[in-house]
């Protein structure tokens, strides 16, 4: 006997609303990692991190044909079948999976054939639809047979009940059980049968399915059961569990609690709505999926993220959105010791704004209102004279921290009163100049609150991710609500971290260099943790310039965080009016960072120190500019760096590494060759992190370097399409959001440049004849680009511009539904645009 076996259950398409918990179906056909409870690793509470109510063995779908029985699942006998008791009880032969995001295609070989549609409804702008908590399966048999669906009770003294054509499982739990006040329902669309047991799986049972096609039992409540006799059937499973508490006890609910009181009302409204909510997700996977002029796996890359916009989320019950920085996987039998081998943020990590740079374009797209909800909440985060950090954070500054220690020195009983301690540092940082009010949080962390500020990155990082929601949306409110958080961010870190108008990084600026000084006292017994003491042997007694590569320590002029900075200065100049100094302060950049190839990794102009590593994410602020119709650079300069970065960055059969130097020294784990001589270099300058590779790719389909870019999202496709970790990229956790970033692909093969506020939509295409969707704030649907005209196809929403560009096209006419147009294009249904 010969196998041909293929490990691929890493990961699955993920089943589910946003924000609503979720299941995933993997490639044996079962039902993994079951979050629906608010438990397990989508929950915050540390005690049912662990939890799972149901897991993979909880859940299966039979068929019957003639005297046969198969169990759907590529995996082992299992739910009483046995080939030695119930030798005619089987799992199938083979099963073909095909994952595209929100769809599953599951194709079941025996015998006969089972063909099976999976999916959860993902409809652009529609949030509603997009958060129910609902997941639908659709099976097609190519002869007449009998099926059954079997699901555990989730509740373990818990009742089963029949309600017409559906099971509804409930039951008594405590009002800290996340379960509390909720149900779960499984519905079979046309009249089914429907039973429940105690002692399943008994051959009596399946011995009764075989010769009759249903079971008969009504006794006992652990198992539930329906069914009916069909070539197609729909399944949908349905949720309703309100009681998603924080760690602190507070009930933050979810969003679909606004239209729902219970599973059955959710089971029902997706029946009732079945064929709008089937046809419109539909729409967008064929919109994505069927492409013309781009690859089918590129395509395929695209969407595999769209995963973790639906595992990771929470969406409040007040319509507040969160989504995990990475997903601490605790579910997965093979992952065995104490952590999961994926690693991730054992306590909460939302939001994060290092993060969420990456992908908030596809936020702002999709969802626009999750976008704005995102920073909304972020904006409340900057640092504010009443919140008690504050202090730290001023006095943490050896400008300030010098005069308190006069002040206390004359007048003891300062730190005595934190009235007349927060009165003494406020004029201490008045008097310095070095006032860090305003400085953005890191991430949202337990109980909701608002972690660190030690990162000089997230203010431009702020600034630039509210320029871009501002100017797409066209939300003329939103942008004037935030702009005087967006402005003092960026005036925090000129104040307290800045040379001559640039972002400057002085120690400690990165993990690995703690580390290294820790070392030198481990065995020093003063404190448990010296971790944070040693920062005190450099400038700064707390972190205050780390950035996303915080693992990693650079000081001076970063060229990453430095260009974010000049980048955000530019925005608020155009977005605000304010007058500041960009062309010098990227004069300065240049000379003190520009090679002839790229940008120096940073280079520090007190010391003489200078780091040349080449770095991936450099140009992430011109990036974002692009994004706006704005620049900076020479574009010589950035596409000789794009090069550099492909050149030096790339490697083969690893993918875009963060960091690397010119002459191939890979420091891992060893001395770096900079100045400082950090003599255990991070593993973040040697990995590739395939959020960072997406942006990559999509900078070089923007400069026209196709093949580039093909070549970097070649390396992510083969490193994550083995194991099945397709749909489940890593960084600090698994389905890690920095990979949602993928969808910044499509625009850049479009080309396109959206103005919200002036209502302008340019495109210029990668390539000359092109077919793929297209989204934006207001409107998607499918574009089709050739050498003649464009045509938008309009699905959703409703197009108001004042002008369409084509770049390097002499547009000659548009029609807009129909109606050729002189002023204003308003379509809800098709533009066509000719031009020579």
């Amino acid at each position: 006997m010969k196998y041909l076996y293929s490990y691929a259950l890493d990961s699955g398409v993920v089943l589910g609303g946003i924000g609503t918990g979720s299941i995933e179906i993997r490639a044996d056909g079962r039902l993994y990692d079951w979050t629906i409870f608010n438990n397990g690793s989508y929950a915050e509470r540390q005690e049912i991190r662990r939890v799972y109510y149901l897991t993979q063995n909880d859940f299966f779908t039979g068929i019957r044909y003639g005297n046969k029985v198969r169990i759907l699942q590529a995996y082992d006998y299992y739910f009483g079948a046995s080939p030695y008791y119930t030798p005619w009880l089987r799992p199938v032969k083979s099963l073909e999976y095909m994952g595209e995001p929100p769809f599953a295609f599951l194709n079941f070989k025996d015998d006969f054939e089972v063909k099976l549609r999976a999916f959860s409804p993902f409809i652009p702008h529609d949030l509603k639809n997009s958060s129910l908590p609902v997941a639908i399966f659709e099976y097609e048999v190519d002869k007449d047979s009998d099926f059954i669906v079997g699901i555990r009770n989730p509740f373990e003294s818990g009742r089963i009940e029949f309600k017409r054509d559906t099971l509804v499982f409930s039951g008594e739990v405590t009002s800290k059980d996340p379960r509390y006040g909720g149900n779960l329902c499984i519905k079979v669309v046309r009249s089914p049968w429907l039973a429940k047991g105690d002692n399943f799986p008994l051959f009596k049972e399946w011995n009764e399915f075989r010769e009759k096609g249903y079971i008969s039992t009504n006794q006992g409540d652990k198992w539930g059961f329906i069914g009916n006799k069909n070539k197609k059937f729909t399944v949908i499973l349905g949720w309703y569990f309100p009681n998603h508490l924080t760690a602190n006890g507070k009930n933050i609910g979810h969003y679909y609690e606004n239209f729902f009181n219970n599973c059955l009302d959710v089971v029902n409204y997706a029946e009732e709505n079945l064929i709008y909510l089937e046809k419109m997700t539909n729409e967008f996977h064929d919109a994505l999926y069927n492409t013309r002029g781009v690859e089918n796996w590129i395509a395929d890359l695209v969407g595999s993220q769209l995963t973790t916009l639906i595992k990771s989320t929470w969406l409040s019950k007040d319509g507040n959105f969160y989504i995990w920085e990475g997903y601490y996987q605790t579910s997965d039998e093979r992952k065995v010791g104490e952590h999961p081998y994926t690693d991730g943020p054992v306590n909460t990590a939302l939001n994060t704004i290092d993060v969420s740079t990456y992908f908030i374009y596809t936020l702002t797209v999709l969802y626009p209102q999750l976008a704005k909800n995102l920073l909304l909440t972020s904006s409340r985060s900057a640092l504010s004279y009443d919140n008690p950090l504050y202090i730290f954070y001023s006095l943490a500054m050896p400008e300030n921290r010098s005069k308190y220690v006069e002040r206390v020195i004359k007048d003891p009983s300062i730190p005595s009163s934190i009235e007349k301690l927060l009165q003494t540092v406020k004029e201490i940082a008045k008097e310095t100049g070095k006032d860090p009010k305003g400085r953005i949080a890191h991430y949202i962390y337990r109980d909701l609150k608002f972690d660190e500020y030690g990162r000089n990155d997230l203010n431009p990082e702020f600034v630039l991710m509210w320029g871009l929601v501002s100017k797409y949306t066209g939300d003329i409110e939103f942008m004037k609500s935030l702009y005087p958080v967006a402005k003092e961010a960026m005036e925090s870190v000129l104040r307290t971290h800045s040379y001559e108008g640039l972002i400057y990084s002085r120690l400690p600026s990165g993990f690995e260099w703690n580390r290294q000084v820790f070392s030198y006292f481990k065995d020093v017994n003063i404190y448990d943790n010296l971790f944070l003491v040693v920062s005190l042997l450099g400038i700064d007694s707390f972190h205050m310039s780390v950035n996303t590569f915080d693992d990693w320590t650079t000081i001076g002029i970063n060229s990453f965080v430095s260009l974010l900075g000049i980048s955000a200065l530019k925005i608020l100049n155009e977005l605000g009016g304010d007058k500041y100094n960009v062309e010098n302060a990227l004069s300065l950049y240049e000379s003190m960072l520009w090679n002839g190839e790229y940008f120096d990794l940073w280079y520090d102009p007190i010391s003489g120190y200078r780091d040349k590593t080449c770095q991936a994410s450099q140009l992430l602020g011109e990036f974002y500019l692009n994004l706006l119709g704005y620049s900076l650079l020479d574009r010589e300069k950035t596409r000789k760096t794009l090069l550099s970065i492909v050149k030096y960055n790339l490697k083969e059969e690893e993918g875009v590494i963060n960091g690397a130097y010119p002459d191939g020294y890979r420091p891992l784990m060893r001395e770096y060759e900079n100045p400082l001589k950090i003599k255990e270099a991070s593993i973040h300058q040697d990995t590739p992190w395939s959020g960072v590779e997406f942006y990559l790719a999509s900078h070089l389909i923007y400069e026209k370097m196709i093949d580039e870019a093909k070549k970097v999202l070649k390396e992510v496709y083969d490193r994550y399409s083995i194991a099945g970790n397709f749909w489940n990229h890593w960084e600090w956790g698994s389905h890690y959001s920095r990979p949602l970033s993928s969808w910044l692909i499509i625009p850049a093969y479009l080309g396109l440049i959206y103005d919200g506020v002036n209502r302008v939509l340019t495109l210029d295409p990668a390539i000359e004849e092109l077919s793929w969707i297209i989204v934006l704030p207001d409107f998607w649907g499918r574009i089709n680009v050739n050498k003649e005209k464009t045509e938008i196809k309009i699905i959703e929403g409703k197009a108001v511009l004042k002008k369409i560009d084509i770049k390097g096209k002499k547009i000659t006419r548009i029609v807009a539904d129909g109606k050729v147009v002189d002023g204003d294009i308003i379509a809800e249904k098709e533009i066509i645009v000719e031009y020579e």
